[in-house]
């Protein structure tokens, strides 16, 4: 009778640079980022700073390429650009970090399957 289990270990996530622990039984919450261990709900955490951080820095981006559109010397145009990308990054940068923190949860592989770093 052969022994069909996979033995504990460091495995690949579908995060680029995220391994995830398997202890034999189950995935466990600790992973590894960029070789720093941690765990998912501190690496989401720090996730969730980065991407308000950016956000605030966005609004007001966004902000001042709309007060120089209305008040400022330049014409809408040169700034309408700013205006669009940053109003895009706004609405993209969430979703983009959400299925982020989706995939580091997630085996490099179906459920069973693990991919040996």
């Amino acid at each position: 009778m052969s022994d069909d289990r996979v033995g504990a270990g460091w495995y690949e996530t579908r995060r680029r640079g995220t391994l995830r622990w398997w202890d034999g039984t189950g995935w466990t919450p600790r992973i590894e980022v960029r070789g720093r261990e941690t765990t998912l709900a501190a690496d989401s955490a720090s996730v969730r700073r980065q991407l308000v951080v950016t956000e605030i820095v966005l609004v007001a981006v966004l902000a001042g390429a709309l007060l120089i559109a209305l008040w400022g010397s330049l014409p809408v145009v040169v700034v309408r650009p700013v205006i669009i990308a940053s109003g895009g990054a706004l609405v993209v940068m969430p979703l983009m970090v959400a299925r982020q923190l989706r995939l580091v949860a997630l085996p490099a592989r179906r459920a069973g399957v693990q991919t040996r770093r």
